[in-house]
């Protein structure tokens, strides 16, 4: 079973990726808000980042550390299922 020393180790890989390869993000956090952005900086304790999405987070930088973070995933375009298939 992943742990979430496991989770955050990984969510920091791919956030650099990410930010890499200039590729937008899917954020939820622990309170089940969910973000919809570009990375600005992936540091050791936390991300950094400006939401493209919903309307009402839009142009808003957000940092968060990555205990704070349930789903962490590529963008993907409206239509596509996030891991977790979740449902409005």
């Amino acid at each position: 079973m992943e742990t979430i020393k496991d989770k955050i180790e990984r969510y920091k890989v791919l956030a650099e990726t990410y930010l890499k390869q200039d590729i937008r993000i899917f954020i939820k956090d622990y309170n089940d808000t969910y973000y919809f952005a570009d990375i600005l900086f992936v540091g050791e304790d936390k991300i950094e980042f400006q939401c493209f999405a919903p309307i009402d987070k839009k142009d808003l930088k957000v940092t968060l550390f990555w205990a704070e973070i349930s789903d962490f995933d590529k963008y993907k375009d409206e239509g596509q299922m996030y891991r977790g298939d979740f449902k409005r």
